[in-house]
């Protein structure tokens, strides 16, 4: 009797199967992508960003506002995180006139994309289609939108994203072209500072990768990783020499000082947060009820280091399993370059995160990390599991790793859908939209102010939209002559109503 379903009808099915899960992925970015660029608020942050290319195409150089930095213009501002690699291209667009906001939204939503597609190679050299569409779907899966510093869409005019695209791009070249893997990570170093993070995964793996006794391979990588060290520094180094010959030795100097500040104190002060809050945090960061994200997140990773081990002991005496039984395109050691990067990856990020207590709770520090290398864990699990599927000797592992793999496919399913169901939602507790915003500043900007003040939020975003420079309330004579723009009640007594647009009100200068 002829077994059902047949294999050619299998393959049919499956075939469809991975279709309608494409399709759906397209429809969830779309559904993600589409408010992040046109409806979602602006949010502060991003506005901050927004004052760098505003200002080089008004011709006063790359500077911000400085409002955060005494609230004068402030060359290389130290408290912009998000590098060149995105705000150049930025100021570039809105030069052609392309609006503010859509020019910075778009570029952020290029590195998106460009992040997705690079995940989709990196996932199909490891383990085929299926691979490569869990590599796509956990990036969409995973939530950042949690207050008080968000990424509330993948479209935010921030640096996380970009950098992330670069490193997973970084991970095609990391055995094939070393030299061009570094200098997509020092890419993704000026799109956002935290990938330097990074650079430990990348040394370690190509420092291993070749084969022999460990002081053969030691001869035969340190110069492809100094070659790639170097390529790597070319865009800071670059940067650097901009600043330099901007600020002059005495400027570039106490540039330099304020930046070594800043990092080390990972520009917060005043927290005490614990590893265990941290992880709280992160549970929550996957639109499902965090103890269930916990535990989802505790099976995979058991589960990964046996299929991992398993996995590899069979390819070492059987180098063609990788390919047969795991449909990869990778050589098994390429495979393994890319997969220790990502394990280092994930793990210095995550590390570096929990451990360093002085930093808030919040999950886009380490965005740049989950967002490149956890993707590739979860679509390497894909071949491991295959390949390993033979060596399970028993049939009690073989059945709990096919029930932590199924219950990872319909978290990552509920995780997907949770995210495109909660689009500009959770920072949005005023219902403010970026059409909201836009017309409250476009009443504002009629006023012809070129400066305004303000405390540290909504009001920061309406003034930038409004075509002025934004400083605070609290930064002394800096803003002591300025009009000041409150969301709400005023909070200065008297208030000179200059005009009240939507939630906002202009009081005048004081004299």
């Amino acid at each position: 009797m002829t077994p059902w379903p047949t294999p050619h009808v299998r393959r049919i099915g499956l075939a469809v199967l991975w279709w309608v899960a494409l399709v759906g992925l397209v429809v969830a970015n779309l559904l993600i992508l589409i408010p992040g660029i046109v409806s979602v608020r602006l949010w502060e942050d991003e506005a901050l960003n927004l004052t760098v290319p505003l200002n080089l195409v008004r011709g006063l150089g790359y500077a911000s506002d400085g409002t955060l930095s005494g609230s004068t213009l402030t060359p290389f501002d130290v408290r912009i995180s998000t590098g060149p690699v995105l705000l150049l291209p930025t100021a570039g667009l809105i030069a052609l006139g392309v609006d503010p906001v859509v020019a910075g939204r778009l570029l952020a939503t290029l590195g998106w994309v460009g992040l997705l597609v690079a995940l989709g190679l990196v996932g199909r050299r490891l383990g085929g289609r299926w691979a490569a569409l869990v590599a796509i779907a956990v990036p969409v899966a995973f939530e950042t939108a949690a207050l008080p510093s968000p990424i509330q869409t993948p479209a935010d005019i921030l640096g996380e994203v970009t950098a992330a695209a670069l490193l997973a791009a970084a991970l095609l070249f990391v055995h094939r072209r070393p030299w061009l893997a570094g200098l997509l990570v020092g890419l993704a170093i000026q799109a956002k500072f935290v990938a330097l993070l990074a650079i430990p995964a990348f040394t370690v793996a190509v420092l291993l990768d070749a084969a022999g006794p460990i002081g053969a391979r030691l001869r035969m990588t340190i110069p492809r990783v100094l070659v790639a060290a170097l390529a790597a520094a070319v865009p800071t180094l670059v940067f650097e020499l901009v600043k330099l010959l901007t600020l002059g030795f005495a400027g570039y100097v106490d540039n330099l000082r304020d930046f070594a500040y800043f990092l080390l104190s990972g520009g917060q002060l005043g927290y005490a947060v614990t590893p265990a809050e941290k992880a709280d945090t992160l549970a929550a960061s996957w639109n499902l009820p965090p103890e269930l994200a916990a535990f989802v997140g505790v099976a995979v990773a058991a589960t990964a280091a046996l299929v991992f081990v398993v996995a590899w002991g069979r390819v070492r005496r059987a180098p063609g399993l990788l390919r047969s039984k795991g449909a990869a395109r990778a050589e098994p050691s390429e495979f393994a370059a890319i997969v220790l990067v990502a394990l280092l990856g994930v793990a210095t990020y995550l590390a570096w995160w929990m451990l360093s207590r002085h930093t808030p709770a919040w999950i886009r520090h380490p965005a740049p990390g989950v967002l490149a290398f956890v993707p590739v864990v979860a679509a390497a699990l894909v071949p491991a599991t295959r390949v390993a599927w033979r060596g399970l000797r028993t049939h009690v592992v073989r059945t709990l790793v096919a029930g932590v793999a199924a219950l990872a496919v319909v978290a990552l399913a509920w995780s997907v859908v949770g995210r495109v169901t909660t689009v500009g939602t959770r920072p949005g507790a005023t219902g403010e939209t970026l059409p909201h915003q836009r017309a409250a500043a476009a009443e504002i900007a009629e006023l012809g102010h070129d400066r305004l003040a303000t405390w540290w939020g909504a009001g920061v975003s309406v003034a930038v939209l409004a075509g002025s420079h934004i400083g605070l309330t609290d930064a002394g004579e800096s803003t002591a002559g300025d009009p000041t723009i409150w969301s709400g009640t005023p909070r200065v007594d008297p208030c000179e109503v200059e005009v009240v647009a939507g939630r906002y009100t202009v009081c005048a200068a004081r004299p």
